[in-house]
């Protein structure tokens, strides 16, 4: 008997089982594969430079939050509109002086007879990017652009040295550095959407052009060595425009680089945005 009434019960389980699944409604899910920004939107930009071809466009090239590198950010303007901008600012100011002590409390003396010494350096650089990007593909996924940046980037060294001797002899010297580039860049690119985080892939090329001028260096020295006075003023240059080491003292120097090549950077991209008001989750109809 109890395994009667078992039995009746299994199958009567069942039965009501298969009635609730035969009248259930399922519902659906529209689940979206990206965050694509839009108008208002900005990003934390992260490059990672596959191709730097010169020191000049390495400045610009890549974001990898170390020393020295570019701050990288976009803001759209329009859902199809960039802007895109980085820079960099950079000094770096360095003072040293001081007075020899007495030779004769020295052993052993030193080997000169200097008495007092003075030196100053800074170093000072500043590199903007600034462009715009035009979006073409409305998917939510895959982000096709093409766009440009200008290209600025200054640079200043100077020192000075000053040394007096015991015998009143004086040396000073100044030295000083400038840069000044000036480029373009015509880019390509593309970017995939990673599922529904605010964060996109890409990779981007194209063609880049740099003007070089400055980067000789200008040297004026005064000197007293014993009754005669002397001043000087000429150039120098680390190395010539063939890259050879140059030792030449010039009474006039002019240097100017020009360098234009396709994919002279080619750089992988990391964006992560903000500001969009996505939502976390789909809705369900």
């Amino acid at each position: 008997m109890k395994k009667i009434i078992l039995s009746l019960g299994v199958v009567l389980a069942f039965i009501s089982a298969s009635a609730q699944l035969s009248d259930r409604t399922n519902y659906d899910q529209h689940i979206r594969l990206g965050a694509r920004p839009v108008a208002g939107d900005a990003a934390l930009q992260f490059v990672i430079p596959i191709v730097s071809a010169t020191d000049a466009q390495g400045s610009f090239a890549g974001n990898l939050l170390s020393t020295g590198d570019l701050l990288t950010f976009k803001y759209y303007k329009t859902d199809v509109n960039v802007i895109r901008a980085g820079i960099r600012l950079s000094t770096n100011n360095w003072a040293n002086s001081g007075t020899v002590a007495d030779s004769t409390a020295l052993t052993p003396p030193p080997a000169d007879d200097l008495a007092e010494f003075v030196s100053r350096s800074v170093d000072r650089q500043f590199n903007l990017s600034i462009g715009m990007e035009k979006h073409f593909t409305p998917k939510n996924i895959f982000d096709v652009y093409a766009g440009g940046d200008v290209l600025i980037g200054l640079g200043k060294m100077k020192t000075r040295e000053f040394m007096s001797y015991d015998n009143n002899d004086e040396i000073e010297t100044i030295t000083s550095t400038n840069t000044q580039n000036l480029g373009f860049a015509l880019v390509t690119g593309f970017n995939v959407f990673i599922a529904e985080l605010p964060v996109s892939l890409g990779l981007e090329y194209g063609l880049n052009g740099m003007w070089t001028f400055g980067g000789r260096t200008k040297v004026n020295q005064t000197s007293k060595i014993g009754s005669t006075s002397n001043d000087g003023e000429w150039f120098e240059q680390d190395f010539d425009l063939s890259g050879a080491p140059d030792d030449h003292q010039y009474s006039k120097l002019k240097r100017r680089e020009f360098n234009m090549n396709t994919n002279q950077m080619v750089r992988l991209n990391l964006h992560i945005y903000f500001g969009t008001g996505n939502n976390a989750s789909a809705p369900m109809n």
